[in-house]
């Protein structure tokens, strides 16, 4: 069967540029229209509405090239045209990133451009419409240990809808190709946030929450103290912050970059949310700026969000496909790499050595002392990182291993409706068709068993009859809706009644009720484990209710609680409160002490800080009582009055 031809329009009213585009296109076999006007433009839609490519001019004759585009879209919803915008005068940085932005354009070309950039585009995009689903793409790499950076740009121009909890991936990909352009990213609510790349580096992060932080971080970092940041903030000649602590010699303009930086990672966290959501990258000539997040950094922060953003039930259903798969060292890895001394991979005592040993995700879920949330976030971070990949698949040894799988893989659909399981399986799929994941999807559950009266078969059976009703069921258009709306409203309510309970955690903790609040916060977690704030109060939780023999035990715990405290959570007076806790309970008392002084700093009306150094004053005026020399105590209660 032939392939049809792609179709391309070129709106462009420099006669000598339309036809030397259009004969380029036209001799490499494609099917190429050419206007002079936006009219003339309209008049080849209406009679073709199935074009690929619109490459459009951004001055026109009649109107600019950005409002002909946003029009066109109105007029006609339906074509999924990919627009290139071509410009000889609009050249300017912000011009391109907001030109860019508007269309959802897939590239800017700076006039002269050489024609085999325009084939480039061209043939990238059929290549493109030869894989499967975009985010199987993404996914595909963590199988292919000699990925190249060819691959990996194929696999970034193929992206469009993907889940925000993907954008760390891809964040890391544009990066390690050494990129250049605009991503933009399209939410649900119509929100557009832009990340700018410049050789790889990010040197902008443009959202819509426009929070600064500024002051807190300046105090977090002890970059600045209380004081001077106060006054700074009260600056009659309305100064930046930043400016004024220069200027006045309080801050030197090093630190202030790196506080800028850290500003730039708490926008780039805000992107990464549990919903799906549209992104195209827009490759771009972008000149380097300061400050800006290099990959050395980027892995740093690549971490952080693995950690402290990415639910581990998104996780779980991701890992799906690859929990029977062997994991091996990739030719990237290296037993010196940075990314090994990170917290994530630190917690899991021999992980290096386990992964040399041909083994499974599901066999590293079974060691004894491993965190479930650290196993999976560590070797997420590691297949990000493109440090490992999975191999082939291992079989069952046994029907006890495979029950043991089996009853994991019911304990995450068990309770679940049809829409819920559908959308697991999709997570676990190809990204084809719902009838290719259920296929897949039974293929992870092994051969069918031969003791009909087992335990196994039985709930071999059940998973298998619980997927496949969920794909019947999907076919009812009316049903699923049904079904949608029913996880919808409980979703929406679940997270009403977890703020709810979370206040209620609050005051118990206000009065250290500390078990209490421990029960009231893993309510919490069920119902919306990613309820702001609930790592930082359940570490708090934690400290106050340790008994002194289980000590190294629970700070293990709260550890890998703080690990996952979001950037934007680490900026008011709650985050270094939990931190002179933690050092309290480690034994370090001028660190805990530092660190009440900072929330005391950043909230005075915060008193569990205030409380807190109390204790430690107190602590210490009866400690230098039992420590003094007994003639300077003996003297004491003879002095005259």
């Amino acid at each position: 069967m032939e392939r049809t031809k792609t179709k391309i329009l070129i709106l462009e009213d420099d006669e000598t540029v339309g036809i030397a585009l259009k004969e380029v296109l036209a001799r490499a076999g494609y099917s190429v229209f050419l206007a002079g006007r936006p009219d003339e433009a309209n008049a080849v839609l209406t009679a073709h509405p199935n074009i690929d490519f619109f490459f459009c001019d951004c001055l026109l004759p009649q109107m600019t090239g950005l409002d002909f585009i946003q029009q066109v879209r109105t007029n006609y919803p339906k074509i999924p045209f990919k627009v290139v915008l071509m410009s000889g005068i609009y050249t300017d940085k912000d011009f391109i990133q907001e030109a860019t932005r508007t269309t959802k354009a897939v590239a800017f070309l700076k006039k002269p451009f050489e024609m085999e950039q325009i084939l480039k585009l061209v043939k990238k995009d059929e290549a493109k419409k030869e894989e499967l689903g975009s985010r199987k793409l993404l996914y595909q790499m963590f199988a292919n240990p000699k990925v190249n950076n060819r691959q990996k740009r194929k696999v970034i121009e193929s992206i469009e809808e993907i889940s925000g909890y993907d954008l760390p991936f891809l964040y890391s990909l544009l990066a390690e190709t050494n990129s250049s352009g605009y991503l933009n990213i399209y939410g649900t609510d119509g929100a557009v946030s832009g990340i700018t790349f410049c050789n790889g580096n990010i040197v902008g992060a443009d959202v819509d929450d426009k929070t600064t932080f500024l002051g807190e971080m300046l105090i977090q970092s002890g970059y600045a103290v209380p004081e001077e940041v106060q006054t700074a903030l009260r600056d009659k000649n309305n100064r930046k912050i930043g400016n004024y602590l220069i200027q006045n010699n309080q801050l030197s303009p090093h630190a202030f970059d790196l506080i800028l930086m850290e500003q730039m990672n708490i926008r780039l966290v805000r992107t990464i949310v549990d919903e799906k959501i549209r992104v195209n990258f827009a490759g771009a000539e972008v000149e380097m700026s300061s400050p800006n997040i290099d990959t050395d950094s980027l892995s740093n922060y690549l971490h952080d969000w693995i950690a402290s953003k990415i639910s581990i039930n998104w996780l779980k259903s991701l890992y799906v496909m690859w929990s029977g798969n062997v994991i091996v060292k990739s030719p990237n890895w290296r037993d010196d790499h940075p990314a090994l001394n990170m917290s994530l991979i630190k917690s899991l005592e021999g992980l290096t050595v386990k992964l040399s040993n041909q083994v499974t995700l599901t066999q590293l879920l079974d060691v004894k002392g491993y965190s479930e949330i650290a196993v999976y976030k560590a070797i997420h971070f590691l297949l990000t990182k493109g440090m490992i990949v999975f191999a082939q698949r291992a079989a069952f040894t046994n029907p006890q291993e495979q029950l043991k799988v089996l009853k994991k893989m019911w304990a995450d659909m068990e309770g679940k409706n049809s829409y819920e399981i559908i959308s697991r399986l999709e997570m676990a799929g190809d990204g084809s068709s719902i009838q290719n994941s259920l296929e897949e999807f039974i293929s992870l559950l092994g051969d069918e068993p031969t003791d009909k009266k087992s335990e196994l078969y039985t709930l071999w059976s059940k998973i298998k009859k619980s997927a496949e009703d969920a794909v019947a069921s999907s076919m009812d258009i009316n049903k699923i809706d049904q079904y949608r709306q029913a996880s919808q409203k409980n979703e929406a309510e679940g997270k009403l009644k977890a703020i709810s309970l979370m206040e209620e955690a609050k005051k118990s903790l206000q009065f250290n009720q500390f078990p209490k609040a421990l029960e009231q916060l893993a309510q919490v977690a069920k119902l919306n484990p990613q309820t702001q704030q609930l790592h930082l109060l359940n570490a708090w939780a934690k400290l106050g209710a340790v008994n002194p023999s289980q000590k190294m035990v629970v700070l293990k715990e709260v550890e890998l609680e703080l690990l996952q405290v979001p950037p934007d959570e680490r900026y008011d007076a709650l985050f270094p409160f939990v931190m002179g806790l933690y050092s309290k309970v480690k034994g370090d008392i001028l660190a805990a002490k530092k660190n009440f002084e900072k929330a005391m700093a950043m909230d005075a009306t915060f008193m569990p800080p205030r409380r807190e150094i109390s204790l430690l004053v107190a602590q210490n005026k009866k400690q230098d009582v039992f420590t003094m020399d007994l003639k300077q105590v003996v003297s004491g209660f003879f002095k005259k009055k």
